[in-house]
């Protein structure tokens, strides 16, 4: 702050001694006048470029300064001129204040901050060697009267050489604006502001030339005179253009006074000339050229319209769409915005449209009005790239300028090239990005303006309210048909199920009647019916059953059919012999897989001769089925149960340490001691026919008999070995059979012993004799 009011009070104290010396070089109101004048527009100046902020970016400073420099430069050149023409020292500090103004323009040209994103400025655009050019220019054309003023007559300078370094200076430096403002226009056109920026910098230094060079050539003014003007308006709108708050200021009031210098400088020109080469009727050209003047701010509007980008048709279409956004309905307020883009839309170069993120859609209208929903997926990319460009808008143009030097950027531009695309607005809100708009490119060959941008973006910013809550419906919708594809997928699985766990039920059920069926289709006898009995008692009513079974006697029937009569009938049934080297590890039952534990979850486990098993395995079955039991572990499938064969009762193993008293608990007391064939002699015959039938399928493919002798005497004998016996004896014997009956000769070939005085008689007396057999008593 310091540092300014110094600078402050070195141009007031400058330009206060300059009037001073025009008002006692000359005399007249007219230094007071514009020393007053000027000293209210440079307070006003420097109270404007005050520093709000203590941290200012270097843009800003030099901006700052390049105002002072250009308003300090001018009321300079004012001041001076207002002294006596003719004056080496007035003209010297003329030429100061136009070279200052200069100077300070190109400056400020070369110091226009970026609008941020993916593009950078150019580095010849940040340099300042216009600026130094012009410098050193105006540097000669204020040594020469400046000499002259201090040395007077000791320096022989002609007065003409000042002037002549004095136009000089101000055609280049026309030139060197004219220059500086296009190269900036053409690095820098993409820059979404700074294009803004450049245009109108160049269009009014062009305007100044085509003003102040043919006021020159026709000699309306001295030259040294005219041309200093054309370089202080050509400054002064240069460091307004490039330092303005906003760009588009810049663009709308360009096109005004494009209007007006259009039609009013050659109005100007014209009238300055008639003026000068008929001076008798100077009043009524005046009169003339003021009417005319009126009639130019008349027509100005209009004659600027045609002057805006694109002939201002997608500004028009934007704001038309954003009128459009303000249905409350979220569909029409969205269909009326795209309709109103259309209008703006070149139909061959494709249609505006409306990007979703969520859900992943495509919204645009045709020509009849009618809003079309298609499923799309855009890059994340471009949300990533867009949310850091200027109105958040990333355009085509951007990403071809970039592809060379930002390989990553090229897969982006495909996919505009793709779309015919020109840019992509991003619609956000507090979450994020919610989509974004999409702008076809048509035939279109200019850069976009910050208007139509910042349009875009004030659309896109109208409607996120609205777009938020169609994607909502839209997410909603979604849900629905997936919810009802999912119901239909998950109606298809369960009957799909059904059918898998009804073949399944089926499966397990033929495995256990498969294993039953021996027993079924032979116990006839009483005490196989009272086991049976007891057998379906015990496996409604218990879920651990201990099978005490004789010498000889298949336990896997009468386990199968335990299970068939329990609750856990639709599960497995899961036979586990102990005494096989495999399942003697502990590992093995432990598997997650291949257990018989995992293999019986549900059903049954039996475990035939359970005893065999190591103590250790015995504890892990028993703490496995208990922790399937646990109230955590509940579920709708039942823990196995547990049917354990053994030949002795299961309080004697547990006394004899043979079987863990934890798995003990588990079985309980319930115990079943299988009958022996001895106790059920009505089951022989079945038995006996049922087994030969089967090993003559399997010898010959016929059915084997057996003659009545030999069937007497196998039902005469005691079978020691029970089924296991009987089955050894038929199976010899149906294989040493020659026809198609088995007979006693055939037994007692294949080993079969008799009784000793049972054995002669039989071979003597052959089949004639039938002595009465032996019956078993009756349990």
């Amino acid at each position: 702050m310091q540092r300014l009011d110094r600078s402050f009070i070195f141009a007031t104290a400058a330009l206060v001694y300059v009037c001073f010396a025009g008002l006692q070089a000359k005399g007249g109101v007219w230094p007071l006048v514009a020393g007053a004048g000027c000293l209210f527009a440079l307070a006003e100046v420097w109270k404007r470029t005050r520093a709000s902020s203590p941290s200012l970016t270097p843009e800003t400073v030099t901006a700052r300064a390049a105002i002072r420099g250009a308003a300090w430069g001018t009321a300079l050149w004012i001041a001076a001129r207002t002294g006596p023409a003719g004056r080496a020292g007035f003209d010297a500090i003329a030429n100061l204040g136009a070279g200052v103004c200069a100077v300070s323009a190109l400056a400020a040209l070369a110091r226009i901050p970026g609008s941020g994103g993916i593009l950078v400025p150019h580095p010849a655009t940040r340099s300042l060697d216009a600026a130094t050019f012009v410098a050193l220019l105006w540097g000669v054309a204020v040594a020469l009267p400046g000499t002259r003023a201090l040395l007077g007559t000791e320096v022989r300078l002609d007065p003409l050489a000042s002037d002549y370094a004095t136009t000089t200076a101000a055609a280049a430096s026309l030139l060197v604006l004219v220059a500086a403002s296009w190269r900036l226009r053409l690095l820098r056109r993409l820059e979404i502001g700074v294009a803004d920026r450049a245009a109108g910098a160049l269009t009014l230094s062009i305007t100044a030339v085509f003003v102040a060079v043919p006021a020159a050539v026709f000699d309306v003014a001295p030259p040294d005179r005219v041309l200093p003007m054309g370089v202080l308006t050509a400054a002064l709108a240069c460091t307004w253009a490039a330092t303005t708050e906003g760009p588009t200021r810049v663009s709308s009031a360009l096109r005004g006074m494009l209007a007006v210098m259009i039609l009013g400088a050659p109005l100007t020109s014209a009238a300055g000339l008639l003026a000068r080469g008929a001076p008798q009727y100077a009043g009524p050209i005046v009169l003339f050229a003021t009417c005319a003047a009126i009639g130019v701010g008349l027509v100005a509007r209009a004659v600027a319209k045609p002057l805006g980008p694109e002939q201002s048709r997608w500004l028009l279409a934007i704001d038309a769409a954003s009128r459009g956004a303000l249905s409350p309905e979220p569909d029409s307020a969205i269909r009326a915005a795209l309709a109103a883009l259309n209008q703006a839309a070149d139909t061959l170069g494709g249609r505006p449209q409306l990007w979703r993120r969520d859900p992943e859609q495509v919204l645009s209208v045709d020509v009849a009005g009618y809003l079309h929903i298609e499923d799309g997926q855009a890059p994340e990319r471009l949300y990533e790239i867009a949310l850091g460009e200027p109105e958040r808008t990333l355009r085509a143009e951007v990403l071809r300028a970039l592809e060379v030097r930002r390989p990553e950027v090229r897969p982006l531009l495909a996919w505009f090239d793709a779309r015919r695309a020109f840019s992509a607005t991003l619609v956000v809100d507090s979450d994020g990005p919610l989509g974004f708009i999409l702008l076809p490119a048509g035939n279109r060959v200019s850069a976009m303006s910050l208007e139509e941008a910042r349009g875009v973006r004030i659309l896109s910013d109208r409607i996120s309210a609205l777009f938020a809550v169609s994607s909502a419906l839209a997410r909603s919708r979604q849900r629905e048909l997936a919810a009802r594809a999912r119901v239909d997928e998950l109606e298809e699985q369960r009957e799909r199920l059904e059918h898998v766990v009804a073949h399944e039920f089926g499966r397990r059920s033929n495995d256990a009647e498969r294993l039953g069926r021996p027993l079924q289709t032979s116990a006839y006898s009483p005490r196989a019916r009272d086991a049976l009995d007891r057998l379906e008692r015990l496996g409604k009513s218990t879920a651990g059953v201990t099978l005490v079974t004789p010498l000889g006697v298949d336990p896997v029937p009468w386990a199968a059919l335990l299970h068939r009569a329990g609750a856990r009938s639709s599960g497995p049934v899961y036979v586990a012999d102990a005494t096989l080297t495999a399942e003697q590890e502990l590992r093995y039952w432990e598997d997650p897989r291949s257990s018989p534990l995992v293999q019986a979850d549900g059903g049954t486990l039996v475990l035939l001769d359970g005893a065999a098993l190591p103590v250790e395995v015995q504890d892990y079955i028993a703490m496995a089925v208990a922790r399937r039991a646990s109230p955590s572990a509940q579920s709708s499938v039942l823990p196995p149960a547990l049917i354990l064969t053994s030949r002795a009762p299961l309080q004697e193993l547990v006394e004899a340490r043979r079987l863990s008293r934890a798995l003990a608990r588990w079985i309980g007391d319930a115990e079943l001691v299988l009958p022996t064939l001895q106790e059920r002699p009505e089951d022989i015959r079945p038995l006996i026919l049922d087994a030969l039938a089967r090993a003559g399928l399997r010898e010959r493919g016929e059915p084997l008999g057996i003659e009545p002798h030999a069937l007497h005497v196998l039902l005469d004998h005691t079978w020691p070995g029970n089924e296991l016996e009987l089955q050894a004896v038929l199976a010899r014997g149906a294989s040493l059979a020659s026809g198609p009956r088995v007979s006693l000769a055939d037994l007692l070939a294949a080993g079969f012993g008799v009784a000793e005085d049972a054995a002669p008689t039989a071979v003597a007396a052959g089949p004639r004799e039938r002595r009465p057999l032996r019956r078993a008593p009756r349990s």
